[in-house]
């Protein structure tokens, strides 16, 4: 029962200061960023924080991995609505975007993936965790006639996420223009009228 306990403690710390690492993170980046300030914030000793992350590097790492987690919740939503094809994939990218609005532990990942930091390397691995999700549904809308003849779904699997991508850094730059899940629903019905079949 003791033994349960500080493991349930452990994972309780560590989830806590991975919270709070990821809203340094996405505020000011792995440069700015110091684990003495996330330790500071959870009233802890910087000992504490590298008894759990032994690196600054190591803390990054392991908050840009967990982000990979994201589609596992998007997933199961839309499968939950019976969406599949084209429908699906829509689903998907507009609720990642209202995640990505929601959560600073998703911002912080792509903020530490795109700037200068020691996880940097993870970028093309999270982006083909992505682009492998939408395949799936890609798929379905090939299968299920709704795309043009021909249409290569893999590279318009990579071309989506690049447009997240750069629509979340646009809505970053210019707020002004909308939510990034209103942006996402703008381009998604002007990007994919050209390759959307029609009967």
């Amino acid at each position: 029962m003791a033994t349960t306990s500080r493991q349930e403690q452990k994972a309780t710390t560590r989830a806590a200061i991975l919270r709070i690492a990821s809203d340094e993170f996405d505020l000011h980046g792995y440069a700015a960023t110091s684990v003495a300030r996330v330790a500071e914030n959870l009233q802890m000793t910087k000992g504490s924080v590298y008894f759990h992350f032994a690196s600054k590097a190591l803390l990054a790492a392991e908050v840009v991995r967990v982000s990979f987690d994201v589609w596992d919740p998007l997933v199961r939503s839309v499968d939950d609505h019976a969406l599949s094809g084209l429908d699906a994939v829509r689903r998907l990218l507009v609720d990642l975007a209202q995640r990505y609005t929601d959560d600073a532990s998703l911002r912080a990942a792509l903020r530490l993936m795109r700037e200068e930091s020691p996880v940097r390397d993870r970028l093309p691995e999270a982006l083909g965790v992505w682009a492998g999700v939408l395949r799936r549904y890609l798929d379905q809308a090939v299968g299920a006639g709704q795309l043009r003849p021909g249409t290569d779904v893999d590279a318009l699997a990579r071309h989506l996420v690049a447009l997240f991508l750069g629509l979340q850094e646009i809505t970053q730059r210019a707020p002004t223009d909308g939510s990034l899940a209103e942006q996402v629903e703008d381009a998604w019905e002007t990007t994919l009228v050209g390759l959307v079949r029609t009967h």
